[in-house]
């Protein structure tokens, strides 16, 4: 990790030297002239921060291979060797660098211990900035809410699912709450350790961001919406059902809106073969929170011999539901995921992010925990109301009902 929070430094350097001049870089001290000092220089330095590309051209890629770990893949047809790097299923190395991975070392801990990094610099320093207590104070509550999203991405790629009773000491990943760079070895803080940094910081991010709201509308960074959405995550894995509802009915309260596809024909869109561009991270669909990471799988979805969508899920889908036939395609044996390609020629267009459909599941998942199973279905309903040809909803196929439960 020190090798990260080095080339973090790097960046950062980088970073500063665009917002002065060369004539003020070399004056006698020029340390001082390096630091940010507006507000607008923090903000900026908190973007180079976040799991994105800046460009179209460059891929950050994350946790990619955990999809090839799910019961949705189909890999009977797949060719681990197809193009840029192999990508092997279910190949783990004692380290974070094997050659299956890009540039053979494990991307998604060097990028969320980077957006760590420059979200603690944000965070020790904005105080300094030269802007109103209303940005400074905003600025410090989204980077808290970075750094929890990134420790929560990587406390579930490298410990142990969260469980109350073991996770005082369950191994977790190192806590790292300043910006400076350590010479000796990082340890492993507990799972709880890491998730109770990450509930601070969720609680107080979210409180200075609502109470110093910069109304900034900007979906690819973390909002007070995308925040009450982490937080009713985070919650849902904590099995903390409660407050999974309180968050989660936040959103829906902010901003209920769907990626409505109950206007398309089911009889016509199963018929669909490639064509169109089907994009729900799209900054346009009102339904998008917030969105993040590159389109690094373009090669092993897109390409013969590339990653399906397996049986078992395809046979899940119900007449009438366009979803099935919205996000995959056809091709070869089987069908693909199509939302891994939603622009060919950009590999860094951001595939991942939160929704607001998201919300209704999570709050649904958690009713049905709690044993108030009419209120999950009523959730369920309302987001498959909009999932499904609205003849098959008018027709009263996409209710689910408790009776049959």
């Amino acid at each position: 990790m020190k090798t990260i929070y080095r080339q973090a430094i790097i960046a950062l350097f980088t970073a500063c030297i665009g917002l002065v001049s060369c004539d003020k870089v070399l004056e006698e001290e020029p340390q001082n002239k390096l630091k940010p000092e507006t507000f607008s220089d923090y903000d900026e330095l908190l973007n180079y921060g976040y799991p994105s590309s800046p460009d179209y051209g460059t891929e950050v890629p994350l946790d990619y291979y955990v999809e090839m770990m799910t019961d949705d893949v189909n890999l009977a047809y797949y060719n681990a060797n197809l193009l840029p790097y192999p990508l092997l299923p279910f190949s783990f190395a004692e380290t974070h660098e094997d050659q299956s991975m890009l540039g053979g070392y494990d991307q998604a801990w060097k990028n969320f211990y980077r957006a760590i990094y420059y979200a603690n610099v944000v965070i020790d320093n904005v105080d300094q900035a030269v802007g109103t207590a209303q940005q400074k104070n905003y600025l410090r509550g989204e980077a808290m809410l970075l750094r929890a999203f990134s420790y929560f991405k990587l406390i579930n790629l490298y410990a142990k699912p969260y469980d109350e009773a073991t996770a005082a000491s369950d191994p977790g990943v190192p806590l790292k709450l300043d910006p400076a760079v350590q010479s000796e070895s990082y340890v492993r803080h507990s799972v709880k350790e890491v998730y109770d940094q990450i509930d601070k910081d969720i609680v107080e991010g979210l409180a200075l961001m609502k109470s110093n709201n910069l109304n900034v509308n900007n979906k690819s960074k973390l909002t007070p919406v995308a925040g009450e959405l982490l937080a009713s995550r985070i919650a849902l894995y904590k099995k903390d059902y409660e407050n999974a509802i309180k968050h989660a009915t936040n959103v829906i309260t902010a901003n209920p809106t769907f990626h409505n596809l109950s206007g398309f024909s089911f009889n016509t869109v199963r018929n669909w073969g490639y064509g169109g561009q089907v994009h729900v991270f799209n900054n346009s669909h009102t339904n998008l929170l917030f969105r993040y990471g590159t389109n690094e799988f373009y090669h092993y979805v897109y390409y013969p011999g590339g990653m399906g969508v397996s049986e078992d899920l395809i046979n899940i889908y119900e007449p009438g539901d366009i979803r099935l036939y919205y996000f995959t395609y056809p091709q070869g044996a089987g069908r693909r995921y199509y939302k891994f390609r939603p622009f060919p020629n950009r590999l860094a267009e951001p595939i991942r992010g939160f929704r607001t459909e998201e919300a209704y599941l999570n709050r649904a998942e958690a009713y049905a925990e709690l044993g108030r199973g009419q209120d999950a279905l009523n959730d369920l309903n309302q987001l498959r109301r909009h999932k499904f040809d609205a003849n098959y909803s008018t027709a009263g196929y996409y209710e689910l009902k408790l009776a049959d439960y």
